[in-house]
């Protein structure tokens, strides 16, 4: 059998539970074999709007914060819902942009397919 030598343009990995991204991609990172073999380009984060807070004081949960600012991800998903008031989607989405971009936040609602370009 001929050995392939054709090179990934792209891999997708899905992490559960986005608390552990930021900590996953720092350490694949700092691996010498993973360096060699891989390059992270683009890490896309996705947010619930309904797991958003961590607490009805609106005390948001930190590790969500820390995964969606520029240095881990360069955009973010932000998945709204009917269950969430407007007043609370508008200041989270506030608070995603000033962690990330202006136009790194695309907000969807449900379920939703895009083009990633």
């Amino acid at each position: 059998m001929k050995e392939d030598n054709t090179k990934l343009d792209v891999i997708v990995a899905a992490i559960p539970a986005y608390h552990h991204l930021k900590k996953v991609i720092f350490e694949l990172r700092k691996s010498e074999e993973f360096s060699e073999n891989f390059d992270i380009k683009f890490v896309i984060t996705k947010v619930l709007a309904t797991n958003f807070f961590a607490t009805k004081n609106r005390n948001h949960y930190n590790f969500l914060i820390e995964n969606c600012i520029k240095g881990v991800s360069h955009a973010v998903i932000f998945e709204t819902s009917s269950q969430v008031k407007l007043s609370e989607l508008g200041l989270m989405q506030r608070i995603l942009k000033n962690c990330n971009f202006e136009d790194g936040v695309l907000p969807v609602h449900g379920r939703h397919s895009f083009d990633l370009e």
